[in-house]
């Protein structure tokens, strides 16, 4: 009696395991999904991967959450992609030379507002058919070499006022949307966001 005590408490506690099958599957999609860096460590990102374009350096969910937009800034073609989130479809992509970081949404979507970096202004893109129409741009100055280089894009929908800093001349620009007008506003130091 004692021996078959003793048995099913050491069964009853005995730690399960999976199934060898499912740890060897786990074990392939991770190593597959798997990237290698210069320091010689690896990530196994989670979720699902979507190709983007160069560099990506922003991403922002439009306010319904029913669009994602990303500027992609890197060395090669600079572009806006247009994404599902749902789906995970990009339905558009434009190219955007010059472009930097600063990405927004208007409050109901129908507008995205992108930097157009060392272009020196801000384009404008109506939304609203979940394609990217270029409509409008805010000009601050004239092309590099000109140096204000706008980066971060910040609007207030209520009050008619879009928010730019800049990276070369250091200052942060407040835009009034009606008429275009602007007050630059040095801050002292580069920004990038």
């Amino acid at each position: 009696i004692v021996f078959a005590l003793i048995s099913g408490v050491w069964f009853a506690c005995e730690k399960k395991q999976a199934p060898q099958a499912v740890v060897d599957s786990l074990s392939l999609e991770l190593d597959g999904r798997r990237v290698l860096l210069p320091n010689g460590w690896s990530l196994s990102p989670a979720g699902k991967i979507m190709p983007l374009g160069d560099f990506p350096m922003n991403l922002v969910v439009s306010p319904s959450g029913k669009l994602m937009a990303v500027t992609n800034n890197g060395q090669g073609r600079q572009t806006i992609q247009l994404i599902d989130p749902s789906t995970e479809i990009m339905l558009e992509e434009v190219e955007i030379s010059k472009s930097w970081y600063g990405l927004t949404f208007n409050n109901d979507g129908s507008k995205l507002y992108a930097s157009g970096g060392n272009d020196n202004m801000i384009v404008i893109y109506n939304t609203s058919q979940s394609k990217l129409e270029k409509i409008d741009s805010i000009v601050i100055g004239k092309p590099w070499p000109v140096k204000i280089s706008l980066t971060g894009v910040s609007l207030d929908d209520t009050g008619g006022k879009l928010f730019v800093t800049t990276k070369e001349n250091n200052s942060l620009y407040t835009i009034t949307l009606g008429t275009k007008k602007f007050n630059q506003l040095p801050l002292g130091h580069e920004t990038d966001a």
